[in-house]
């Protein structure tokens, strides 16, 4: 198992220098981002959507190792990267399974979005994360799980406590929320749902400190007090 449920003892924030990096990718600007340990040199990576060399000589600048791959939700633009950087990193993929079906439908999505399939099938997920597992990633570092379906059913957000930053991948924007009608998209016809989305921000995300970072999947960051009091989309 790459989890464990019961956070280790976190370092006082004093000797915590955070690393946060994040560069959007191809094919359509997802933002990718490197979260790491400048003690351990440990690195969680983010939805590598693509550009997997741009992700590799960010993390070398840093002088960072991945261990670990995480998949907000399994859309095209989040995910065809992973196999990549996992043969070049040894990194695990970890995601939700409820997107697993999402995830091997690459190709079609691709069809639907009029951009090219991955060049080789996609490395299965190495294991499956769940609402409240507590990954420990470096040696005193958790990342929180919280399971966020409507943008699709699996989305997940990557809660980095320490760092008081979280990850919704296309779930929350700035002033928006993720995408629920597929309309002319058959690969993702009835995945999402619009009262769900809603549902799963103000339970899972709302509820979050205000000071934390929202880094979204793609567009600008914001906070989690500046959609609460700003994003129309939540009143």
């Amino acid at each position: 198992s790459f989890w464990h449920r019961t956070p280790g003892v976190p370092r006082p924030e004093s000797a915590m220098a955070p690393i946060i990096d994040v560069m959007a990718v191809p094919p359509l600007g997802c933002n990718c981002t490197i979260v790491g340990d400048s003690e351990s040199k440990e690195a969680i990576v983010v939805d590598p959507g693509g550009d997997v060399e741009k992700i590799l000589a960010k993390l070398r600048s840093h002088d960072l190792s991945c261990k670990r791959i995480l998949i907000t939700h399994g859309h095209l633009d989040h995910i065809i990267g992973a196999t990549e950087l996992k043969k070049l990193t040894g990194a695990v993929i970890l995601m939700n399974q409820e997107d697993l079906s999402l995830y091997q439908k690459v190709n079609e999505q691709c069809r639907d979005f009029r951009i090219p399939p991955p060049m080789e099938p996609l490395a299965p997920p190495d294991d499956f994360l769940a609402d409240g597992d507590v990954v420990q990633w470096a040696p005193d570092l958790t990342v929180k799980c919280l399971h966020c379906p409507g943008h699709t059913p699996g989305s997940l957000s990557y809660f980095f406590e320490q760092h008081k930053v979280v990850c919704p991948g296309d779930t929350l924007f700035q002033g928006s929320v993720g995408r629920t009608r597929w309309d002319n998209i058959p690969s993702l016809r009835g995945t999402s749902d619009s009262n769900m989305i809603v549902g799963s921000i103000k339970t899972k995300l709302l509820t979050l400190d205000g000071e934390i970072r929202v880094i979204s999947g793609h567009g600008p960051e914001t906070s989690i007090a500046f959609e609460k009091k700003h994003n129309i989309f939540l009143r």
